[in-house]
């Protein structure tokens, strides 16, 4: 009862300063490396970096769902799919999130656009279409868009960039309600073909700075351990993942000192391309 309480507490507290639209991430893999997302690159940046899609060779398609603190009554699900289409034509993604309960709920749909530029850059935006509820206000719609970029120097490093809603705008004049505007710089680098460092820092310019760090360990091919950091308010993390012939199934959990753990899990299909067979 006193856990429901805090999380309503603190779910209230943002919207007594904001307008809520609060760029939620997906995927089990991201949030186990303390979400320090922002060089990722699978079908999930569509929720964390759109740029990573232009790294994309197979069409793919994910779902995500989490339960805040362990509360049946706060729930996010995400669903999304990227299409690529080659160099030329770059990639298309579609992406769905809900976050909340039933007095209170966020719904946000995303079309997403990455294209590679040469072999090493690449850029993708994002616009996106929010509805959020509140029982006693009714209904509200907005609409901003999302800018990310990744650049891949070498094999073992990549570089990220991210802007969600970069033009801030008061959607509410009589209390100064107003979408976040929030800015992520990262890097992920691989000292090994088994081992992944996630270094990231993230500004709200509402808030205080976030720095987040993560861990992934490959012992072997088909199965990944990851943990990962963030600060402000602290939050430790950590999963595991299988990968069997496109199939890919990862879980993972955060814990928050104060409202306690949010368990992950989420689940990706890509769609192998078939080799050609050499001419007989």
């Amino acid at each position: 009862m006193i856990k429901h309480l805090l999380v309503v507490f603190f779910l209230l507290y943002g919207l007594a300063v904001l307008a809520g639209g609060d760029n939620y991430t997906a995927g089990a893999r991201a949030t186990a490396l303390g979400d320090a997302s922002v060089t990722l690159s699978d079908v999930f940046a569509t929720t964390t970096n759109q740029a990573g899609l232009g790294f994309l060779e197979n069409y793919t398609g994910g779902i995500y769902t989490d339960r805040k603190f362990l509360n049946a009554s706060i729930n996010n699900f995400n669903a999304a799919v990227a299409l690529p289409f080659g160099n030329k034509i770059g990639t298309f993604g579609l992406s769905t999130n809900y976050f909340g309960y039933k007095l209170y709920n966020e719904t946000k749909i995303g079309l997403a656009y990455a294209r590679k530029l040469g072999s090493k850059f690449s850029l993708g935006m994002q616009f996106d279409y929010l509805r959020m509820f509140i029982a006693e206000n009714g209904q509200r719609n907005f609409f901003t868009f999302e800018l990310g970029m990744q650049y891949r120097p070498w094999k073992v490093l990549t570089f990220g960039a991210h802007i969600y809603n970069p033009i801030p705008y008061k959607v509410e004049k009589v209390y100064g309600e107003r979408l976040p505007t929030i800015m992520k710089f990262g890097l992920g680098y691989e000292p090994s073909p088994k081992v992944l460092i996630a270094a990231e820092y993230q500004q709200d310019i509402h808030y205080k700075p976030q720095f987040k760090g993560g861990v992934e360990y490959r012992p072997i091919k088909y199965f990944t351990l990851r943990g990962g950091v963030q600060t402000t308010p602290f939050s430790a993390s950590f999963g595991f993942g299988g990968n069997v012939a496109g199939a890919k199934l990862d879980v993972a959990a955060s814990y928050h000192p104060v409202l306690g753990f949010t368990p992950q899990l989420s689940f990706i299909y890509e769609h192998q391309k078939k080799k050609k067979q050499p001419p007989q």
